[in-house]
């Protein structure tokens, strides 16, 4: 037994030594690390980044192609009618009536012709005669010799005198406008007192115009004699008579306050 334990460890000692002398005929695997082209890994790397610069844009060197925009044409323009030539007879302006006056020459209705009357009654007597355009209203009518022309209580303007004088020689006046937009709060004169005009002719101040300012107050004086008047306020009752004597003196109506006027006058001499 003992022999025969010698020999099998013999044999098993023997084993490795063939195992090792034998030719090995198998070929080297690849590397599995490169990368080969085409390979998944490959694949995967990111692309080379892009470069930026900063430039100025260029103009392009081809025009820009513009579409041409005809003009519009008007349309055509419609005919005129011109009316039919006018009739020979209808051709010729309306007659003129001749105004009336007054045996003094001066249009009926004015301060002249009312005072005609009185002068060719009492020649040697003196007299005024005298009416106010009142806005809104228009003309009143003429008076004379202490009685009221304007208007009492009602707050209406008056915007013009019409004056007439006999037998003191003449009369000269002016007038105290209204002045909108006025920052002294006071009215302003006209530029110049009227010239004197003589017995029995119509003298004016303001304007009878539309929207001529209205009179704040007047002035205004005679050749001999004295004139004298008596006023109402648009905010008060009447004031006591005033008079004053021929040129150079003169006589003041009304107020100098932009804002107040006077509604109503008497005026004598």
């Amino acid at each position: 037994m003992l022999a025969a334990a010698a020999i099998v460890g013999a044999v098993l000692i023997s084993v490795p030594f063939l195992v090792a002398g034998q030719d090995d005929d198998r070929k080297p695997e690849k590397d599995q690390t490169q990368n080969a082209a085409g390979t998944v890994l490959d694949a995967q790397r990111p692309p080379a980044p892009e470069t930026y610069t900063s430039e100025s844009p260029k103009p392009s060197v081809k025009p820009s192609k513009k579409k041409t925009v005809k003009p519009s044409v008007p349309p055509a323009p419609k005919p005129v009618v011109v009316p039919p030539s006018p009739s020979p007879s209808a051709s010729k302006p309306a007659e003129k009536k001749p105004e009336k006056r007054a045996a003094t020459g001066a249009p009926r209705g004015t301060a002249a012709a009312a005072l005609d009357s009185l002068a060719k009654s009492d020649p040697q007597g003196r007299h005024i005669c005298y009416r106010a355009f009142v806005s809104g209203q228009g003309w009143q009518p003429a008076v004379c010799d202490g009685t009221m022309t304007g208007t009492a209580g009602q707050g209406k303007k008056i915007t013009a005198l019409n004056i007439a004088v006999w037998n003191v020689e003449g009369s000269s006046a002016n007038a105290l406008l209204h002045e909108g937009g006025s920052s002294s709060g006071q009215a302003k004169w006209a530029p110049s007192w009227t010239a004197v005009v003589g017995d029995g002719k119509n003298n004016y101040i303001g304007s009878s115009k539309p929207g001529a300012p209205f009179l704040t107050g007047f002035a205004m004086n005679v050749g001999k004699g004295n004139v004298c008047h008596t006023a109402k306020m648009q905010n008060g009752g009447w004031g006591q008579q005033f008079c004053k004597n021929g040129r150079p003196e003169y006589m003041f109506v009304g107020t100098t306050d932009n804002n107040n006027w006077f509604e109503a006058v008497k005026l004598t001499v």
